[in-house]
């Protein structure tokens, strides 16, 4: 029944057609999109990647430093996005924006919800896989089916496939894991407990989370002890926040540690964006990469920086234009 009343809608309208989403959706769409609106920050980067003229609006504005990798997505208008905690977009400027489609992450809390309001505004709603980095394949094969443009999907496919590729060989190599921390926060003491997806980097890097501790929710940045610090003695502290990296080497609750002693805390880079997450994008195959360079240095053949420069020209073409 669902397909017949879409076939009547394609024939009514033949400036339309049907796409099938990643929850087996059957969505119609305009013809030609040249105009998209991701609801959250990680498929946002995706679509900023494959085309920064595709992006019909932002959950938030860009600083100055990544002006030159966004392109034209500088300056386009701010609606907001689901970004947890309660955030949440401007229904009304996003309708008077009137945006081709509009791309969902399917795993946020309250979707059913969600999707109800955004179907309100008379836009077509997709419905977006993003749990995996395997999950990255999709929505490149997805945008080049909206957009058309094939070659730009298969460009950014080929690099994902060829990293995908890269961990499955370097996972033979690691005998023993590198027990982390993850510090998050300005003190350091907020992290994320094993099965939050803000990790799936540390666990494709041949690393092991060196707390033990529960989930309270799927946004992560749980509250953590000094003492819980202490007691697992993390061999490598991977740092999220400058500051914090800056000050850890005189904090007393962290000297005792063998990663301080040892000199093996990493500051996460995060130009033009966060390797690792917050949000967790397309910058994980980059930041899987470096964090495999800071635990397993005498593993790696092609220098991190050659590595760098590799990345950033296949998703950040306009910044050489």
């Amino acid at each position: 029944m669902r397909t017949i009343i879409l076939l009547i809608f394609v024939v009514l309208n033949l400036e339309a057609r049907v796409i099938i989403d990643h929850y087996n959706n059957s969505v119609l769409v305009p013809e030609n999109i040249t105009k998209i609106y991701a609801a959250s920050p990680p498929i946002n980067m995706s679509l900023l990647a494959f085309n920064p003229d595709l992006v019909g609006a932002l959950n938030s504005p860009y600083n100055d430093m990544q002006k030159e990798y966004v392109g034209s997505a500088f300056d386009k208008p701010i609606v907001g996005g689901f970004m947890g905690e309660g955030r949440t977009p401007n229904l009304e400027m996003l309708a008077n924006l009137k945006p081709d489609v509009i791309l969902l992450w399917g795993r946020m809390n309250g979707v059913s919800a969600i999707l109800s309001k955004l179907k309100s505004l008379n836009i077509p709603v997709l419905m977006v896989k993003n749990d995996s980095i395997y999950d990255l394949v999709k929505q490149f094969e997805l945008l080049g089916e909206l957009s058309g443009d094939k070659k730009r999907a298969d460009e950014l496919i080929d690099y994902t496939n060829k990293t995908l590729s890269f961990l499955n060989e370097y996972e033979k190599k690691i005998t023993k894991p590198t027990r982390y921390y993850f510090a998050e926060g300005v003190d350091g003491l907020n992290s994320e407990c094993d099965g939050s997806f803000h990790l799936e980097p540390f666990n494709y890097a041949g690393g092991k989370n060196a707390l033990d501790c529960k989930m309270s929710s799927n946004y992560g940045m749980e509250k953590i002890s000094a003492e819980s610090v202490l007691l697992s003695n993390p061999d490598v502290i991977v740092v999220m926040e400058g500051e914090f990296f800056k000050n850890i080497w005189q904090n007393p609750k962290f000297k005792p540690l063998d990663a301080l002693k040892n000199k093996r805390v990493f500051l996460v880079p995060s130009k033009p964006f966060n390797y690792i997450s917050r949000p967790p994008s397309f910058m994980r195959l980059l930041g899987i990469r470096w964090l495999i360079d800071s635990f397993y240095p005498q593993l790696i053949t092609t220098p991190f920086d050659e590595q760098k420069v590799e990345f950033e020209t296949i998703f950040f073409p306009q910044k050489r234009s």
